[in-house]
């Protein structure tokens, strides 16, 4: 299942983007599904796509290079305030499953998914509309791999450490103020400074620090999930950061420092999880923020606010999302969907390829030896020369592989399937599917040649619903096969 992901990420407007998009690979990663990140960036935003297949490119300027990436594509995802209506029309027209993550009904989109987990997005009012797919609320928000865990946060009866954090960069100059406010007025509490790649005043913050001020430089996501257990409260940006806070448990003073963030806060004070609403141009801010961290010490109050955030945020939107999109992805292909053949997979082909009726059918019947059969799959999983997609269907139970050999400008097709899923009516629909796939991919193949022993009735037909029509018969190894085709659509 080919996925593109096209987003955005720059010092000026931010980089939560970021780390949605890279929640979601996170999620498609752990089905061994890869997608590949296209991002309009600066080159701050590398720091956020660590451990990610990516690339840097300014696709608002070079949409016709992007668009030859991204062909062929099962699912596009895009989450970005620059696109254009007219770039999501194009991405909804060349596609199987377009994917729109949105935070403020930015325009109207087209057919396809709209994935917004604000709070309080179930009750925005998108509009309903044929061929429009609405995931919305905290249960879709998507959330970085390890916060996927949930672990039981302790309590403590009394405030004792203070996190303060504003994501990526600071463009409000909000820590230094947070820090001064805390150094001054709670000495002896110990205060937790989260400093992004874009802060512009580290140098600011650095002077600012007390004995009791730990800063942490652009730390990994299990790095925040560590910091965030061991603070009794924080102070943070109302953006993706908050959904994090509220997942740990961890009792939250969130402050808006953009405008993509108010609907955030607001979803939030209604849920009772935050006590008040601020933004970065509050008058007397510090003076409100110290009542309000005041009503925070009691221990009953920390303990409604770890248990509603909790309650709301538990972590597995972004595994929601993608379940979601393969089950849509499973119905459009009538029962499967298609990923690249790994090295992890060396059992199931074995075990499939050694089956006696596959080797029946197969052009060499012998049977297969284990140490030829690493060797054989490994040289073609690495073959350029090779299309190698196994089927799984939505609990991703194999069930079978179809592969193609390219000779130059032809393609000789192979399938076989688990006994388990054999006259299901999932071959038709499989060598349609893989088909249509190779001759998007290579564009060098006109046509497609399957190799089919006459006795074989059930593949005869298989491919023949699947549209190949015989083209003639051929001797291999003294043994008869029929030669069906398919030949590229003009």
């Amino acid at each position: 299942m080919k996925t593109s992901i096209i987003t955005e990420g720059f010092h000026s407007t931010g980089y939560g983007h970021l780390t949605r998009c890279q929640s979601i690979y996170q999620a498609f990663e752990e089905r061994n599904l890869t997608p590949t990140i296209y991002v309009n960036g600066d080159e701050a935003c590398k720091s956020f796509l660590l451990n990610t297949n990516y690339e840097l490119i300014n696709w608002i300027e070079n949409s016709d290079l992007l668009f030859d990436k991204i062909n062929s594509s099962d699912i596009i995802i895009v989450d970005s305030y620059q696109a254009s209506k007219e770039f999501y029309d194009k991405i909804s027209s060349i596609t199987a499953l377009p994917v729109f993550i949105d935070d403020n009904m930015r325009i109207e989109y087209p057919s396809g998914v709209v994935i917004n987990g604000a709070i309080n997005a179930e009750q925005m009012k998108y509009e309903p509309r044929a061929g429009l797919t609405y995931l919305l609320g905290p249960k879709y928000v998507p959330l970085r791999k390890d916060f996927w865990q949930t672990k039981e946060k302790a309590i403590k009866p009394e405030i004792q450490t203070v996190l303060i954090t504003f994501g990526g960069q600071d463009t409000q100059n909000m820590t230094p103020r947070m820090l001064r406010m805390f150094v001054r007025n709670y000495p002896d509490l110990k205060k937790y400074v989260v400093v992004g790649s874009g802060f512009e005043n580290v140098e600011q913050i650095n002077e600012l620090k007390d004995k009791n001020t730990e800063i942490f430089s652009s730390p990994s996501a299990a790095e925040m999930f560590k910091i965030m257990l061991d603070s009794d409260i924080a102070v943070s940006a109302a953006g993706q950061t908050i959904f994090e806070l509220a997942h740990v448990g961890v009792p939250t003073i969130a402050i808006s420092i953009a405008d993509n963030q108010k609907n955030n806060l607001t979803g939030w004070l209604k849920e009772e999880f935050l006590l008040a609403e601020y933004t970065s141009q509050t008058v007397n801010l510090e003076n409100r923020l110290q009542l309000t961290f005041n009503a925070y010490k009691k221990r009953e109050q920390r303990i409604k606010f770890a248990t509603l955030g909790k309650k709301r945020v538990d972590g597995l939107g972004a595994k929601r999302i993608v379940q979601s999109l393969v089950d849509t992805i499973i119905s459009k292909n009538q029962g499967f969907y298609f990923r690249a053949a790994i090295l992890k997979d060396v059992n199931n082909i074995f075990n499939l390829a050694n089956e006696r009726i596959v080797r029946l059918n197969s052009i060499n019947q012998s049977p297969i030896v284990w140490k030829e059969h690493v060797d054989w799959y490994n040289k073609k999983i690495a073959d350029p020369n090779t299309i190698f997609k196994l089927a799984f269907n939505s609990a991703d139970e194999f069930i079978g592989q179809v592969r193609f050999d390219i000779k130059e400008n032809f393609a000789i097709i192979s399938l076989a399937l688990n006994k388990d899923f054999r006259g299901k009516g999932l071959s038709a629909p499989m060598i349609t599917t893989a088909s249509s796939k190779c001759f998007g991919e290579r564009k060098e193949v006109d046509y497609i040649l399957a190799h089919i022993n006459p006795k074989n009735i059930p593949s005869i037909k298989s491919f023949t619903s699947a549209n190949y029509v015989l083209s003639h018969n051929e001797t291999i190894d003294d043994e008869k096969y029929l030669v069906y085709k398919m030949i590229r659509k003009k």
